[in-house]
């Protein structure tokens, strides 16, 4: 009687502890799915926070590209290609944040394309990081033409971005083929990474 007894309540406790695992393993899944969804919602707000900012810092880039560099003993002159650089590297510091808030991984089928364009931006920021330590160190605001090529393709590159977004296509593919030439100019390994990922 006793192991008859015994018996039923360890078949009991079996499904018991089946039941707590399937339970469990259902809320595990559920959560899981909820943290990827948050990360491509995340992944969506990044790349809208980053067309703001990035037109912002287009903006700010042109007008620095087309100031008379050569008078910058000018004091008037100075200041502003000061602001405009301030501004330029202060976006392109918080732009490098959202890139960071990304999880291309996440993204399924068009993770590769998200983690070619978090790739593509962070190769801008470091660019245009390069420049401000060049500068720092120069106490000048003299650039060569190839420099001055390359900040014209960064303005090409975020324009690009915000002008997808505000089209409301988002279609990360076709922002890819769209900076795909001013990436080729900022960039000296971007045809390499081309060749690796299967683009070119």
């Amino acid at each position: 009687m006793y192991k008859v007894n015994l018996k039923k309540y360890l078949n009991r406790f079996l499904i018991l502890l089946i039941g707590v695992f399937i339970i469990y393993s259902i809320y595990i899944h559920l959560e899981y799915r909820h943290y990827i969804n948050q990360s491509i919602d995340r992944n969506y707000d990044s790349l809208w926070s980053i067309s703001v900012k990035g037109s912002n810092l287009a903006n700010r880039l042109e007008e620095f590209v087309h100031l008379p560099i050569e008078k910058e003993e000018i004091s008037e002159v100075k200041s502003e290609l000061y602001n405009n650089w301030r501004i330029v590297n202060g976006e392109s510091r918080s732009i490098h944040s959202d890139l960071f808030a990304m999880s291309p991984i996440h993204m399924g089928d068009a993770s590769s394309d998200w983690g070619l364009l978090q790739y593509s931006l962070f190769r801008v920021d470091i660019f245009i990081s390069g420049m401000t330590n060049k500068f720092l160190e120069n106490h000048s605001y003299a650039m060569s033409s190839e420099e001055k090529e390359k900040m014209e393709a960064v303005i090409t590159v975020f324009r690009t971005i915000s002008e997808e977004k505000e089209n409301e296509l988002g279609d990360i593919e076709d922002i890819l083929q769209s900076i795909k030439e001013p990436m080729l100019i900022i960039d000296d390994n971007y045809s390499n990474i081309l060749v690796r990922t299967g683009r070119k």
